[in-house]
């Protein structure tokens, strides 16, 4: 049961990431509206998130790739978490979206960093390639 399950939320999982990505690119102009001013080159950091997430997707739909797909989603959103925390003190840093908002980023953050984690654990013992077995 436990492995149907996560192999239904890998897949919700990859569409997730891959939508994301695909978003950057068709509302261009929504991600520029909700980068800080203070960040550089905001073009950049839109279409450069845009790529990743497009690219993390398909590693993550590779067995072979997949742990390290989670990393880098685990890497990315604990890098924007500071960064959302930041923002939220300073009252919002002209990013158009209500208080409300940008205070649930933080925990959905959050939660989007334990589903990686969640894949990123090998499925029992048969996937463990770190289990060691000593004969005696």
């Amino acid at each position: 049961m436990t492995n149907m399950l996560k192999k239904i939320s890998l897949s919700v999982m990859v569409f997730t990431y891959l939508f994301a990505g695909i978003y950057h690119f068709t509302k261009f102009s929504y991600y520029l509206s909700i980068i800080p001013s203070f960040m550089p080159h905001p073009d950049v950091l839109v279409a450069s998130t845009g790529t990743a997430w497009i690219f993390l997707a398909f590693f993550l739909a590779i067995s072979l790739t997949r742990r390290w797909a989670c990393y880098g989603i685990l890497l990315f959103w604990s890098m924007s978490l500071p960064l959302n925390l930041y923002i939220l003190s300073i009252g919002g840093a002209g990013i158009p979206l209500p208080h409300w908002e940008l205070s649930a980023m933080i925990p959905f953050h959050l939660l989007l960093m334990l589903w990686a984690w969640w894949h990123c654990r090998p499925e029992g013992k048969a996937d463990d390639s770190r289990q060691v077995t000593v004969d005696s």
